[in-house]
């Protein structure tokens, strides 16, 4: 996924901002309204496997958790996800959160029926390797929803990292809908549908183009 300097310069920033970061997140300013985007995404029906790639603070691992669903997360910053746990904590939640960056995090092929990725992708060095992992976490069917966005047009709101690390990382200035669409469909996912139309207003500041995407595997 990543050269292992790389990969350590990031883990070092997420955890730096780990204690302040949903003080501004925008899934918890407006928790309930992704909420319901993560609920019409994902269907009815009984619990299912899901994996968070990626999984920050928590925030689709937790919305996960809460519609009835079993939740592993993955996420490299052991300082995000000592927020994750306490969140779940707190919220009497049962999710299983596991320090692995993605190419390394130990999951069983077709073993999810769902994995998520919110605003992973611009972070990677290779983000068609996280995406290659979700396809084969997946089971047929499963389904990968993705979500980021177009993080330049709004600099003054965004994270972002040293010039000399984001040169190495191809989306750091954020994605646009035809990116992602053309990514999954080169991954091997079948059409992509779209979510964020469900959102009344823009969720981030700066009115960021952002998307949120789902797919299924053959």
């Amino acid at each position: 996924m990543m050269e292992a300097t790389t990969q350590a310069e990031v883990t070092a920033y997420w955890n730096a901002r780990a204690p302040a970061f949903d003080g501004v997140a925008s899934h918890v300013a407006q928790g309930g309204v992704w909420r319901d985007v993560l609920a019409a995404a994902f269907g009815a029906g009984g619990p299912r496997d899901v994996v968070d790639l990626g999984s920050g603070t928590g925030a689709c691992a937790l919305i996960a958790a809460s519609l009835g669903h079993r939740v592993r997360g993955y996420d490299g910053s052991e300082g995000m996800l000592a927020v994750a746990r306490a969140a779940a904590e707190a919220a009497g939640l049962s999710v299983s959160f596991d320090a692995a960056v993605i190419d390394q995090a130990a999951i069983e092929p077709a073993s999810a029926d769902i994995v998520t990725l919110r605003n992973v992708l611009w972070t990677l060095e290779q983000p068609m390797v996280a995406l290659a992992q979700a396809h084969a976490a997946l089971r047929p069917g499963g389904m990968v929803l993705v979500s980021d966005g177009l993080w330049s047009v709004a600099p003054q709101f965004r994270s972002t990292y040293d010039p000399a690390l984001a040169a190495r990382l191809p989306w750091h200035g954020g994605l646009t809908e035809a990116d992602a669409r053309r990514m999954l469909a080169e991954t091997g996912f079948g059409d992509a549908r779209s979510w964020q139309h469900l959102f009344a207003s823009p969720p981030y500041p700066g009115d960021v183009p952002m998307f949120v995407l789902s797919a299924r595997k053959a």
